[in-house]
């Protein structure tokens, strides 16, 4: 922790993101920067939730990172609503790092595929930064987590972008669940 804002960095989600790390570098091994970086923070968000529902489904278990330890009880990242801690939820959208900042912006768009995964597990509708409307149906945590694990095993490289993300997660659930299962 700083002393300030945040006690010691050791909530389960947290916990569970920093393994996230370590998993991420023995399967797809995305570089630390720009939309690999982000999408190697993204998917240890998604592991250290993951962790915290599996450990605490009925009590502490939800979509904020680092809220335990949080005096104010938001975390770091909300993948629920990225916006709310001025992440993007849309690729290229607002609040997009599009600098050198964090090293490319990596734990600030990581908000995309952040988002992503809560849509897929919780569903929910809206219009995106691109003006797109969108509707999705839940598919629950359990099901999106090997979707996500998938793509990170099997379909993504070093220097995979949002993209290859999109495009793996496709393939992911179409190896999982069947042609046309999403």
């Amino acid at each position: 922790g700083n002393g300030n804002q945040y006690t010691p960095l050791t909530s389960l989600d947290v916990v569970g993101h920093e393994f996230g790390h370590g998993l991420t570098r023995t399967t797809a091994n995305l570089i630390y920067q720009d939309e690999p970086g982000g999408l190697n923070e993204s998917f240890s968000d998604i592991l250290g939730t993951c962790v915290e529902f599996w450990a605490e489904p009925d009590s502490m278990a939800d979509y904020n990172i680092g809220e335990d330890f949080d005096q104010l009880g938001t975390g770091f990242r909300d993948m629920s609503d990225p916006n709310a801690e001025g992440h993007p939820d849309t690729y290229e959208g607002s609040f997009w790092e599009f600098g050198d900042f964090d090293n490319g912006g990596v734990h600030i768009n990581s908000g995309v595929q952040n988002y992503w995964f809560y849509l897929l597990s919780e569903g929910g509708t809206g219009t995106n930064d691109n003006s797109y409307q969108y509707a999705v149906e839940a598919v629950g945590i359990d099901t999106s987590s090997k979707i996500a694990y998938r793509n990170l095993r099997y379909y993504l490289t070093r220097f995979s972008q949002f993209v290859d993300a999109r495009q793996g997660a496709l393939i992911s659930a179409e190896d999982l669940y069947g042609p046309c299962s999403f």
